[in-house]
């Protein structure tokens, strides 16, 4: 959803969602390049 204006975009960021991953504080994360939000 956001890899046309990151960057660090990477191929798999267009053909795959990465999942959300609950940082603590109401605040989450979804990015290929965090550890937990690639399956």
């Amino acid at each position: 959803r956001f890899h046309t204006r990151c960057p660090y975009a990477m191929d798999i960021c267009s053909k795959v969602e990465p999942r959300f991953v609950d940082q603590g504080g109401g605040h989450y994360v979804a990015c290929h390049l965090y550890p937990g939000c690639t399956p």
